[in-house]
């Protein structure tokens, strides 16, 4: 098939950021006739776009490259005579790849100043309803922000298939709930005998199992199945792809505000997202209507973007005050 335009659109990580800018690329396709979107992603990233429609080619970039490699990349890019270039990033790298293309380039443009205030000082300059994927649209020009699309990822009948057998090893049919209880930062995470009192719960209110998802270096992962032997723990043992096979099988799911949790959305599953650093002001949270932030309303919080900086109080109270009721009801509701 021929192409009229060519588009590349740059963003190296996380996952939840990357999977957001799905939903830009439905925008592209259905503004810009006719046009081919190469994708610009880390290598460890990049099987989570894989089948994605709006992709027609994904580059990966290895997570060690250093300035020698990037400009090779750089040249790379340029010969390959892109119309457009989307940096979604922002970021150092992106901008050494993208050297020379600022007539193509358009750049995302990070909300510091309104942060600050928020962070800071607890002002909130954010205007109503902005999300992340209002901040990659704006990108597009004349875009009208009131019809931004939901993102999404695609799973294969292979993988469902594959994902079936692996469940059906450890007596798992159908009707199960995924639970992510892991985060990049401790301080996303909720605590461990609350997961365990919620996991009680849904035993006894319900027939369906747990299957608790991570990475290997999930610690929280490793503690709540240290103390609750109801719980399939498959943390560390799936890849990304594996994974999200599983959530795409999964009846809900919920846990920390993480990349598993955007990704559930992305594949269509309703989430019950546990916020406590963050929060839905900076565009954060859920995506789906139909899914639901658990969340306490202090005056401390949001503190951090990305919920990287440590509490300054003696408990840290945006968790602490997130009952084991409250997301035992939401996950029930969505189950």
């Amino acid at each position: 098939m021929k192409f009229n335009l060519k588009f590349l659109v740059i963003r190296f990580s996380s996952i939840g950021d990357i999977v957001l800018t799905t939903s830009l690329l439905k925008s592209i396709k259905a503004k810009y006739n006719n046009v081919e979107i190469h994708y610009l992603t880390l290598d460890k990233f990049s099987s989570i776009l894989e089948m994605q429609p709006n992709i027609d080619r994904i580059i990966a970039l290895n997570g060690d490259s250093g300035v020698t490699e990037l400009m090779q990349l750089n040249r790379y890019i340029k010969s390959s005579e892109y119309d457009k270039v989307f940096d979604l990033h922002g970021s150092i790298r992106s901008r050494i790849v993208t050297l020379g293309l600022s007539k193509i380039t358009t750049r995302v443009k990070k909300p510091r100043i309104p942060r600050f205030f928020l962070y800071q000082f607890h002002v909130n300059m954010f205007p109503k309803g902005y999300s992340s994927q209002v901040m990659y649209h704006q990108c597009i020009q004349d875009y009208d922000m009131v019809s931004t699309p939901d993102t999404s990822l695609i799973v294969s009948n292979a993988e469902k298939r594959f994902a079936r057998s692996i469940l059906k090893e450890v007596k798992i049919e159908s009707n199960f709930i995924v639970m992510v209880p892991g985060a990049a930062w401790p301080q996303k995470q909720w605590q461990v005998k609350k997961y365990n009192n919620v996991v009680n719960e849904l035993n006894r209110l319900t027939n369906k199992r747990i299957i608790m998802l991570g990475t290997e270096n999930d610690e929280i992962c490793k503690d709540i199945s240290s103390v609750n032997d109801c719980i399939v723990d498959y943390s560390g043992k799936s890849d990304l792809r594996m994974a999200m096979a599983i959530i795409s099988l999964a009846d809900s799911v919920f846990g920390s505000d993480t990349g598993l949790l955007h990704i559930s959305e992305a594949l269509g599953k309703h989430v019950s997202m546990i916020l406590g650093p963050t929060s839905t002001e900076t565009g954060g949270g859920v995506s789906l209507k139909e899914s639901i932030n658990i969340e306490t309303d202090i005056w401390c919080r949001p503190c951090s973007q990305n919920g990287k900086q440590k509490c300054y109080r003696t408990s840290q109270y945006c968790m602490e005050l997130i009952s084991t009721d409250m997301v035992t009801n939401s996950v029930m509701e969505r189950a």
